[in-house]
């Protein structure tokens, strides 16, 4: 058994996964596996895995057999760990070289059952900080509640929310409850985990250390925004069914303040492509329909509405 099992989900990443493979083996905690998932790209990842397999045997190449999204690949992935501790990595981010001594040594300090640090937020293919992820991380060591976990999930603002942290899971803890992802959520899989999890009430501890580099990629405008903007207000209502008669009212009402902000920005999301479209009837139909939208759309709707009526685009 390995100390550390750390679990990398792979859809046509040959663009970046070798950073991501070169950033595990620069690690000075040295007691690792990594299993790399394959969920059957269709560029040369699997060529680049087998190359870093067969340079360092700590690196674990799973390949697929149908594509199942990152939850499946993440399942795979810990149907297969056989690390004390368990933590994630995204294919097109990086670690820190300190990352896993410095959890490690925090875990086992305070006997945890998750740890997670503090984020570098980069934009691809940099690794050139702009920002932290969480600015209100400010201690090297501080416990970290369900309530706070939930709470800190419902605001928006300067700051991410704390479904994007990368922790380190002891495996007895995700083994014990029985935690694992749920394929029929394509989005928002690692927040409805991690409430999975926080819903039993772990021993967990946080670190303003920075040792994880999450690369932003840009990506267009895309219709499919509202769906999946609607698919994290969904999250709120399947938490709340599973794990409504454990949590705090604190922690109940975060969640269905969470929901409401989804849902407008759904909608508003829904009215910037109306507007985009110069279709200002439809954009005021949602208005009407989703009254959440109005104030978010209140200043693109007089900016619309004069570009409509001088014939500008």
């Amino acid at each position: 058994m390995v100390q550390v099992s750390i679990i990398i989900p792979v859809y046509n990443a040959a663009d970046f996964i070798a950073d991501a493979l070169e950033s595990v083996r620069a690690q000075t905690f040295a007691d690792w596996e990594c299993i790399v998932v394959d969920d059957c790209s269709t560029d040369r990842s699997s060529e680049i895995l087998l190359q870093f397999a067969a340079r360092d045997d700590r690196i674990k190449a799973v390949f697929l057999e149908e594509n199942g999204g990152a939850s499946r690949a993440r399942n795979a992935a810990l149907e297969k760990a056989t690390g004390q501790w368990i933590t994630l990595l995204d294919a097109d981010d990086v670690y820190d070289v300190h990352r896993l001594n410095t959890l490690v040594t925090l875990a086992q300090d305070r006997s945890a059952d998750l740890v997670f640090d503090n984020q570098i937020i980069a934009d691809f293919p940099s690794t050139q900080p702009v920002g932290r992820a969480f600015h209100w991380l400010t201690q090297a060591d501080a416990p970290f509640s369900a309530e706070q976990f939930f709470k800190r999930s419902a605001i928006f603002g300067r700051s991410l929310n704390p479904g994007y942290m990368k922790p380190l899971f002891s495996r007895a803890f995700i083994e014990d409850n029985r935690l694992r992802y749920d394929p029929q959520f394509r989005s928002g899989q690692d927040y409805l985990f991690y409430a999975n999890a926080f819903a039993r009430g772990p021993r967990c501890f946080a670190t303003s250390y920075a040792g994880y580099v999450y690369r932003r990629r840009k990506g267009s405008l895309s219709r499919s925004g509202g769906t999946h903007l609607r698919n994290h207000a969904r999250l709120s209502d399947e938490i709340l069914t599973r794990h409504g008669t454990r949590l705090s009212k604190a922690s109940s009402g975060a969640l269905r303040s969470r929901k409401r902000y989804f849902m407008n920005a759904a909608a508003l999301y829904d009215v910037r492509l109306a507007l985009n479209a110069r279709s200002l009837g439809k954009a005021v139909a949602i208005m009407v329909r989703e009254p959440g939208s109005v104030v978010g759309a209140v200043a693109q709707v007089r900016r619309r509405v004069m570009a409509f009526l001088t014939g500008q685009k």
